[in-house]
């Protein structure tokens, strides 16, 4: 008689890798895949610019994910670089693969205060006309500090800025070109992205002082979201941020803010159809925080998405950029915990699946990630499942 347990135990044992540390990894072939493990539930997603990728990657992507976000491609430097230039080809080959291969595309993102050029606020000639004077050094980071760093200090504009009336106009032509061309094969859009700045204590929107705030003032994302929805009636709309979970059980800081910014744009017919919370977190993630900012956003009527979900399994992490790498010699109890973290927030996505939209990865492995050195996703770099991995698949049993 053969022992079917003794032959299961051979078969899972030929087709797990142990690393150097001691973490269980399965390799490709002998992975579920994830978007069959929540489908009915929610998508399944990732980021990535699809350039350059190997056969692997391309099967990992067709297994695993129903919807894909650009990381870069689509967002206006890229695709906008001077006023009169557009530059199409990485985004449209990204969603030429799409569509070829029966994945969803998000795009992300129609107006940033980050890798926006400055053309778009600048007087016409003001670039060329004006010397740019190098930006002051960054302020040196506090210990503890998990701001994001900015690339140029606030208000930082080179040269004169254009009228607020010049501005908008650039913005709609922006939104109308670049939204348009993908009307009706992309899902959705991140419309506006990170505006409200970090720190304050809730009383108010706190949004930036600089980039589109600057030029134009608050109104500027309610126009966004109805000019995306000229280009592209039937696309979802989104306002995506990073940290606005924070503060959701006491209802203040950053996640109090975004209530305020929210409630102002449904009061002024923005046509917004959910909310992106981003989800680049850490070991020590709230997660209380996290339930209670999906609450509190679908009882203002809005679908939920967590847009860019990453979590490191070592060094600070807050979703910005420039943090603490980490220490490479990870331990392995760093990875178990990580599994945990992992298996907690789906259970959460669960319980709350009828508002949430989709859940993205901000990226498609350790070594294909913004969190680089912090190995903040399911696989590594040889696409081999991590324990988080498992710990994902685990969490959409639950009821």
């Amino acid at each position: 008689m053969i022992n079917k347990k003794l032959v299961t135990s051979i078969i899972l044992s030929a087709t797990v890798a142990v690393s150097a540390v001691g973490q269980e990894k399965i390799p490709v072939a002998a992975q579920k895949s994830l978007k069959q493990a929540y489908k009915g539930k929610f998508w399944i997603g990732a980021a990535d610019d699809l350039r350059m990728n190997s056969e692997t990657y391309q099967a990992s992507i067709k297994k695993h994910y129903d919807i894909v976000t650009p990381e870069n491609c689509m967002k206006p430097e890229r695709t906008h670089p001077t006023e009169d230039t557009y530059t199409f080809e990485t985004a449209d080959a990204m969603v030429d693969w799409c569509m070829k291969n029966d994945v969803k595309v998000w795009g992300h993102t129609l107006a940033w205060h980050g890798q926006t050029p400055q053309w778009f606020f600048q007087e016409k000639g003001a670039a060329t006309a004006t010397p740019t004077p190098p930006p002051p050094p960054p302020t040196p980071r506090q210990p503890g500090d998990t701001s994001r760093p900015r690339r140029n200090p606030p208000g930082f504009i080179p040269g004169p800025l254009a009228s607020k009336e010049v501005v908008l106009e650039r913005l709609k032509k922006h939104i109308m070109t670049v939204a348009g061309r993908y009307k009706g094969r992309i899902t959705g859009w991140d419309v506006f992205n990170e505006s409200i700045a970090d720190g304050g204590d809730g009383s108010t929107e706190n949004l930036r002082t600089w980039s589109w705030y600057k030029a134009v003032g608050p109104e500027v994302i309610t126009q966004a979201f109805k000019w995306a929805h000229e280009a592209d009636p039937k696309a979802q709309l989104y306002y995506n941020d990073y940290n606005i979970e924070q503060g959701a059980v006491e209802n203040k800081g950053k996640h109090a803010s975004s209530l305020l910014l929210l409630k102002r744009l449904l009061k002024e017919g923005a046509p917004i159809t959910g909310v992106g919370i981003q989800g680049h977190w850490h070991l020590n993630t709230n997660l209380a925080d996290v339930e209670k900012a999906i609450e509190n956003y679908a009882a203002l009527g809005l679908k939920v998405s967590i847009t860019e979900l990453d979590v490191t399994a070592t060094g600070s992490n807050s979703g910005a950029m420039g943090v603490n790498q980490g220490d490479r010699k990870i331990p392995a109890e760093n990875y178990e915990k990580q599994a945990e973290v992992y298996k907690k927030l789906f259970e959460i996505f669960m319980r709350h699946e009828k508002v949430i939209d989709r859940v993205t990865f901000w990226g498609l492995s350790d070594t294909r990630s913004w969190r680089r050195g912090q190995d903040a996703l399911l696989f590594d770099g040889e696409l081999n499942a991590k324990p988080a991995f498992t710990a994902v698949l685990e969490a959409s049993k639950t009821k």
